[in-house]
């Protein structure tokens, strides 16, 4: 038998992949070659280059707590200053088992986003410009970020930006044992370029960054389904109430609702999303496993035709769970 319905297996893999939410992370933190190094400036004469246009001149965010850190711990450092400013009770100590990798001497950028997931907040990697940067600034959100420091060897260091002000450009950071460095725009996107300008915020589940689409953020919320299955039912939620017809999130739902065996609530998401998004074969795929896991053979056999009607983009699993289905009937009628 299918342990569980399509994408339901692999929740954030298998779905994200489909509606194009994969995440493209950036190298790790200890020994790799990161693009970036000849990236263009973003920051010249004085003006921000394709400047949002709502950002105000300079904002700050205030209330971020700081841990000074000379040592390997950047990464724990900066991800317990913004846990605790969302919320999390947490501190450097607790969070280095999970983020120090020995052979690295340092902190993977998979492991900040995964043990920000595992805190129940959702990690949204921010669009790679200054712009996107401080206009999460702006909105009240400290951003996590990786920078290459030095010109020759370098060296891979995660700080985090709790303000800036274009008009006096300056940057300003929670940094090693320096509680507010303030850098030039330039020289900051400068170490921030040399890192891919790559940097992410950590939010309650509900709380939706600058910008955001409903692509963008549930693919930054669906992989916390194994990890932090309340919190993402909670931001799948709140995604619906702020894009209605976000067919991904009915998913997530309907995922969640499986994986605890409410067979019957699963249903009735994936039958949402299949009407939110009838082109495509997955709902009600789900649908169908659902349907048979509550043990409603002949709802499971209709579901699985539309499927097998639309045939895309998953025609193979609809087959195996038609085939499934049929077991079950000749089991159930053997038994009868």
């Amino acid at each position: 038998m299918t342990p569980a319905p399509t994408r339901a297996r692999q929740a954030g893999r298998r779905r994200a992949r489909h509606a194009g939410l994969a995440l493209a992370l950036a190298g790790l933190l200890g020994g790799c070659a990161l693009p970036g190094a000849s990236s263009p400036p973003q920051f010249r004469d004085g003006k921000l280059l394709q400047r949002p246009p709502d950002l105000p001149q300079r904002a700050s965010v205030h209330g971020v707590d700081f841990y000074a850190d000379d040592t390997n711990a950047c990464g724990p450092a900066s991800l317990a200053e913004v846990l605790r400013f969302s919320g999390v009770d947490t501190d450097v100590q607790r969070l280095k088992p999970e983020l120090i990798t020995p052979a690295l001497d340092g902190t993977l950028q998979y492991d900040m986003l995964g043990a920000t997931r595992r805190a129940s907040r959702v990690a949204y990697v921010i669009d790679p410009t200054l712009g996107a940067l401080m206009s999460n600034i702006a909105a009240g959100h400290p951003v996590v970020v990786l920078q290459r420091l030095g010109i020759t060897a370098g060296t891979w260091h995660y700080a985090v930006v709790v303000g800036y002000d274009l008009g006096a450009d300056t940057i300003t950071l929670r940094s090693s044992t320096a509680r507010d460095l303030v850098l030039s725009i330039g020289q900051f996107d400068a170490t921030w370029a040399g890192g891919g300008r790559w940097g992410f915020v950590a939010l309650r589940p509900g709380v939706f960054p600058p910008g955001a689409t409903a692509v963008r953020y549930l693919s930054a919320v669906a992989p916390m389904e194994g990890v932090a299955p309340a919190a993402a039912r909670q931001a799948y939620r709140a995604a619906l109430e702020h894009w209605p017809d976000a067919w991904v999130a009915m998913m997530g739902l309907g995922n969640l609702a499986y994986a605890r065996k409410d067979y019957a609530a699963a249903a009735v998401h994936f039958a949402q999303a299949a009407r939110a998004h009838p082109h495509d074969g997955d709902p009600l795929n789900n649908l169908a496993q659902a349907l048979l896991a509550a043990g409603d053979i002949d709802a499971a056999r209709g579901a699985i035709a539309q499927a097998l009607a639309i045939g895309k983009p998953h025609s193979q699993v609809y087959a195996r769970t038609r085939d499934e289905i049929e077991r079950a009937a000749s089991a159930k009628g053997s038994r009868d």
